[in-house]
């Protein structure tokens, strides 16, 4: 009797499980691929929904012609292709305000410059202080106004560039070009001369120049690729 009641208690106990197993089964299947599917395409990256954005440089500009080439509206963004600017913005670099005017010379800049929120500060500035002999007698002036627009537009980091060549002053630019990395070097900025590549013994290479103080096309692109690379570096 106690060998045919053990038996069926066994079964009983058997049975229990079998009718469990199915359940079991589903839930555990249900827990890899329930969801649509997710699992399949394997285990998230962690932090992968939260991966940060690549940060776009903030790049203020200040300069002359060589700066707004007659753009249709510079203070706006809207380049032409003769303005080194249009060639150093893109995904990773912004035009986020400035200045520029045909002819401007320093002191036009120090006077119509504003605030800029902006990463970095790019001046190219002092072609018309030598074409008009404004740096005759020293160029102490032409360094307190660039000093003055620095202080003005206040950005984190200053990118201060060389001037390109005067085919007819080349001395009194390179001259220029001298006391303003002595400025850059002096204060803390980073100086870059941009135009290198468009110099040839104190002149324009043959071809990259309109009228020996404007840079054509190609000299444009060359400069700002200078001046892209300078400003991005300076706002690491």
């Amino acid at each position: 009797m106690r060998r045919t009641l053990a038996g069926i208690l066994l079964l009983i106990v058997l049975g229990l499980s079998a009718c469990a197993t199915p359940d079991g089964a589903e839930r555990a299947a249900g827990g890899a691929a329930g969801d649509g599917g997710a699992a399949a395409a394997g285990p998230e990256r962690p932090g992968a929904a939260h991966d940060p954005q690549p940060h776009t440089v903030r790049m203020a500009a200040v300069g002359d012609s060589i700066t707004e080439a007659r753009s249709p509206d510079f203070a706006a963004g809207d380049l032409n292709d003769l303005t080194w600017v249009s060639h150093a913005v893109g995904d990773d670099l912004e035009l986020a305000g400035g200045w520029a005017r045909g002819g401007a010379t320093t002191a036009e800049m120090a006077a119509h410059v504003t605030p800029v929120d902006a990463d970095v500060l790019v001046v190219l500035g002092g072609t018309n202080d030598v074409w008009q002999g404004l740096t005759a007698d020293g160029h102490a002036e032409t360094l307190a106004n660039i000093r003055r627009v620095v202080d003005t537009v206040g950005a984190d980091e200053v990118v201060l560039s060389a001037i390109p060549p005067l085919d007819r002053m080349p001395a009194a630019a390179a001259a220029l070009n001298t006391s303003l990395e002595d400025l850059a070097h002096d204060s803390g900025w980073h100086w870059v001369d941009a135009p290198a590549p468009l110099r040839e013994d104190d002149r324009f290479v043959p071809g990259l120049a309109r009228d020996g103080v404007h840079p054509t096309r190609e000299g444009a692109e060359l400069l700002g690729a200078e001046l892209r690379r300078a400003a991005l570096e300076a706002a690491r």
